[in-house]
């Protein structure tokens, strides 16, 4: 039994690697990443995540280039960097257990909220997900600890984020709905931005 459990888990993690893979070539495709900028995890258990590799082109990355990382202590495996942005899914992950898995971006609309450091107001058609408006959380440096508070914070209870100067965050129970907050969030702010 205690076999059969190990090798189910390992299974798991490969499924979630190659999830990572996946929907990392579908941000390429469908226009919501400018070349390595940008993040992806999926939360593996109550104290690890999977995250994507720092500065490793989505179109090129494998299974065995994600990495594993301890929500709580942000110490990683494997000789491959993870994300700099480790600390803003982690914090996410450590107050929302709800999530189980984000997505970063600089995706061309969602950046003009970021610019502008604005709430992005929701349509109708997007607000049974996001409510009337997504917060804007404070600027901070990338990668720091001050960021991945802001963003947490700007996120609250809701599936999405603008982060002021950087871009925004998209999350969901898992990586599909994540990717589909993801898509949603720039589709909002194309069209909001259009009808304007």
């Amino acid at each position: 039994m205690e076999e059969n459990a190990r090798q189910a888990l390992i299974e798991m993690e490969e499924n979630i690697r190659q999830a990572l893979v996946e929907y990392g070539k579908k941000l390429v495709e469908r226009g919501l990443v400018q070349g390595t900028w940008g993040n992806i995890s999926i939360r593996l258990d109550d104290k690890n995540m999977l995250v994507t590799p720092s500065g490793l082109d989505y179109e090129r990355l494998t299974p065995g280039d994600m990495v594993k990382v301890d929500i709580q202590t942000l110490a990683h495996e494997g000789e491959n960097k993870p994300t700099s942005e480790k600390e803003l899914h982690a914090e996410i992950y450590r107050n929302r257990h709800d999530v189980g898995a984000i997505i970063h971006t600089h995706s061309k609309y969602a950046c003009v909220f970021a610019a502008a450091k604005c709430n992005m107001p929701i349509l109708p058609e997007y607000r049974d997900v996001f409510g009337e408006e997504l917060k804007v959380g404070e600027y901070a440096l990338s990668g720091s600890k001050a960021l991945a508070k802001n963003t947490a914070a700007a996120l609250g209870r809701n599936f999405g984020s603008i982060m002021a100067n950087h871009g925004m965050i998209a999350c969901g129970k898992d990586i599909e709905v994540a990717f589909e907050n993801c898509s949603k969030i720039e589709e909002n702010g194309r069209k909001y931005l259009m009808e304007r």
